[in-house]
């Protein structure tokens, strides 16, 4: 894989940031029950050139805009028949701009999968129309999984991984294809000071949850109760090449980090959120890119590898945030 010697030389790598909140500020039209995918189809200019911002701020991954591709989401927009269409034209995309502004230096295009479900329109929950069966939902993450396989992407970066049983069906499905797999998992802070996986009712503003949103027929939250370190054990159980903690807040990264390090003994990636969603509107933001990256340099000199920015980090976050970096990874500590 292309990054394979900087991963063996514990190099920093920098990933990209925020997708589908920069695709919306860039003058896009969120599907607002299947977020940003349907974008790769309407607006592709846009989502080309969000990449290649993020490659000329000095990205050294780029994520192809497939986090809510699978086909029970875009069912939600009319468009399970173009899943895979879909699917490789994002990937295209993310091409695209690494030929377009860095032919000479090596970028790894990453493929999400996540498992997001459609959403009720203006909220962020599950819209029980549009849910698969077990069976349907791990045929769709294969679908996904061996298109982004057969387009070409590097790797396959798992997002949001909150869960264990709707989580083992997408990485399942990603592991199944031969590449690489990076583990992104979210967390969640609690006022004693324990770290849950990520709860959603902590997370998000109770006015963008459906009055009758039901966990467990959300792939994203179902596990908001149970321990973050239990999260972390069932996800190392698939061998990933690359275990993180992201789509959480700077407060609660830095003890996913201390928790992760405990388990974990591979490569740390790390890539924090800057607002919490906002529905319709994308992010409210909460940090600043000056903030953002002095975060990020103490985290690497901490022993992070991989860094980078999740919902509502910008362009201009990275760009500040790789300005900042230590040239080498720190002890773990």
């Amino acid at each position: 894989m292309i990054l394979d010697n900087k991963l063996r030389n514990k190099e920093v790598i920098v990933l990209d940031g925020a997708i589908g909140s920069e695709i919306a500020r860039l003058g896009a039209e969120m599907n607002s029950s299947a977020w940003c995918g349907v974008a790769n189809k309407t607006h592709p200019d846009i989502v080309r050139q969000v990449h290649e911002e993020y490659i000329l701020a000095g990205a050294d991954v780029v994520t192809a805009n497939t986090f809510s591709t699978s086909r029970h989401v875009l069912a939600s927009a009319g468009l399970a028949d173009e899943t895979v269409s879909i699917n490789q034209r994002a990937v295209e995309l993310a091409h695209e701009a690494v030929s377009n502004v860095s032919p000479n230096r090596p970028i790894a295009v990453a493929g999400s999968m996540s498992t997001n479900t459609a959403w009720i329109p203006d909220t962020v929950s599950s819209d029980p129309r549009f849910l698969p069966t077990p069976e349907e939902e791990y045929e769709n993450y294969q679908e996904v999984a061996q298109t982004l396989a057969k387009s070409g992407v590097d790797l396959i970066l798992m997002e949001m991984m909150t869960d264990v049983e709707h989580s083992s069906l997408a990485i399942t499905a990603a592991v199944e294809t031969g590449l690489p797999v990076w583990i992104g998992t979210s967390c969640s802070l609690h006022d004693d000071g324990s770290l849950s996986a990520w709860n959603i009712h902590m997370e998000e503003p109770a006015n963008i949850l459906s009055p009758d949103h039901v966990e467990k027929n959300s792939g994203i939250g179902l596990d908001g109760n149970k321990s973050y370190a239990s999260l972390i054990e069932a996800m190392m159980s698939f061998n990933p090449q690359v275990m993180g903690v992201m789509h959480s807040t700077v407060d609660t990264t830095g003890p996913g980090i201390t928790a992760l390090f405990e388990q974990w003994n591979g490569p740390v990636m790390v890539y924090p959120e800057s607002g919490s969603i906002q529905a319709r509107i994308g992010v409210a933001h909460k940090i600043e890119p000056d903030a953002f990256a002095g975060h990020c340099r103490d985290w690497v000199e901490r022993g992070v590898q991989i860094i980078g920015g999740c919902c509502g980090t910008t362009i201009e976050h990275i760009r500040t945030m790789v300005n900042e970096l230590p040239d080498t990874v720190g002890a773990r500590r």
